[in-house]
């Protein structure tokens, strides 16, 4: 099941939103969430999603405008990958980051 609000794959209830009505059977090939990471974070593990060969994409939080105000060091992003590829990717993080617990703990937090 998928949230349509917050695209997170859960059974239940949603854990980012708390909701139930929204979820729905997932289709292989929809963006689900994947993981939220600071930039600092993000900036080393694009490069690793980009080597999987699996589209993905990422969402800033704060929107560009804000972030040219207060930093990029602030802003959070959100990586978005296809609903077939999201264990190719977990593995490849895994791979790299698997002795860094926050990255670690961000990639499991919806389990």
């Amino acid at each position: 099941m998928i949230c349509d609000k917050c695209r997170v794959l859960c059974e239940g209830t949603c854990p980012v939103c708390g909701s139930a009505r929204r979820l729905r059977e997932s289709d292989p090939s929809e963006p689900a969430h994947l993981i939220t990471l600071n930039a600092t974070q993000a900036m080393l593990v694009e490069p690793v999603l980009a080597d999987t060969g699996v589209p993905y994409f990422k969402k800033g939080s704060i929107g560009g405008g804000l972030t040219a105000q207060i930093g990029m060091m602030r802003e959070m992003f959100r990586f978005f990958v296809p609903v077939s590829g999201r264990e190719r990717y977990r593995e490849a993080i895994e791979a790299v980051f698997g002795e860094d617990a926050e990255v670690m703990r961000l990639l499991h937090e919806f389990d």
